[in-house]
């Protein structure tokens, strides 16, 4: 077992097991201290020190100061790697959450709501999932979002559109290319993040320049490019977000306490699909408060991040604590803000 899988299967050992562990140390233990044999005396003090061990770090600091997470999924990066990426290992501070309200921008772990991880098998089975995202919006914030676009000759493009275009027309490299076909569950987002930009689009922090998408696009390196940032915005106003791995690529608000959005011709409520007659309707009206003791969790990579977006504002008693630190692999420690 690897030090990164060992690390994982302590921060998630199940309480029956802990209680186990110590029963069967304890019973062993209370075995030697009967015994005239000092070695079996030496033993049953080491034993001692390891219960007294156990029970701090499992029944006191685990469940209510500090607990270890790893991050499966690329809905965070860049701020945290996914498996594809290494695989980041966290240690979440709980005890802050109990001390005071969570904080806007804060990196957050909590248990999934039903709507997040329905018709998964930790949903069959009721295990609770944990989720990490970066929060966004804490009750009675306006939160909206709008779609950044690329008109190509008038013609315009979404961040997914403009990722398929480049990636047919061999931008990303043979190899993406192959793998796009050949491997079902490959992420092309995971691995080529466009960010729209009033400097225009970057892959991974490149800049393009206009006549090469123009080329790649359509053929012609001289039709007019046209790049429009997308953002999102807090009480009105606009956030400075550099942690992102791409601008929204989705027209978000708040209605009625639920989330509103239109993403590429799809159109949701909660993540529920309406009809666009119902969601321009909806959409008339300005973005709406979030609700007390509600808060919005959006992933730092925006389009590839099933967050609040989907299933809505995140219940206040569903959050575990704040992410503080990178504590695996070695080359990624870091404290997390």
């Amino acid at each position: 077992m690897s030090t990164s899988n060992f690390t994982d299967f302590l921060a998630n050992l199940s309480l029956i097991w802990i209680v186990g562990v110590i029963t069967f140390a304890t019973a062993i233990r209370l075995a030697l201290v009967r015994l005239p044999s000092p070695s079996a005396r030496s033993v049953a003090e080491f034993l001692e020190s390891g219960i007294v061990a156990i029970g701090l770090v499992f029944l006191l600091i685990r469940p209510f100061l500090i607990q270890a997470f790893f991050i499966p999924s690329a809905s965070m990066e860049p701020t945290l790697l996914g498996q594809q990426g290494a695989g980041d290992h966290i240690l979440v501070n709980k005890l802050g959450i109990r001390l005071h309200p969570p904080r806007r921008e804060d990196i957050t772990v909590f248990i999934a709501p039903p709507a997040a991880v329905e018709g998964t098998a930790e949903a069959a089975s009721g295990t609770p999932v944990d989720y990490v995202k970066r929060l966004i919006g804490v009750p009675g914030d306006r939160i909206e979002a709008h779609a950044g676009r690329v008109a190509i000759n008038g013609t315009e493009y979404s961040h997914y559109t403009l990722r398929q275009k480049f990636l047919e027309n061999g931008l990303f490299g043979q190899e993406a290319m192959q793998r796009s076909v050949n491997e079902p569950g490959y992420d092309l987002q995971a691995n080529f993040h466009l960010r729209f930009t009033d400097k225009g689009v970057t892959i991974n922090g490149t800049v393009v320049p206009n006549t090469k998408i123009a080329e790649l696009v359509t053929g012609q390196p001289s039709f007019p490019v046209t790049v429009t940032p997308g953002y999102t915005m807090r009480n009105g106003v606009r956030l400075d977000e550099p942690f992102t791995a791409e601008d929204p690529d989705y027209d978000l608000k708040i209605y009625e306490g639920q989330s509103l959005k239109a993403d590429n011709g799809h159109y949701r409520l909660n993540g529920q699909p309406i009809l666009y007659s119902e969601y321009a309707g909806y959409n008339k009206a300005p973005t709406g408060p979030l609700a007390p003791s509600t808060y919005y969790m959006m992933g730092d990579n925006r389009n590839d991040s099933k967050d609040s977006t989907e299933w809505g504002p995140l219940e206040g008693n569903r959050i575990v604590g704040k992410a503080q630190w990178i504590f695996w692999p070695l080359s990624r420690i870091q404290t997390l803000h």
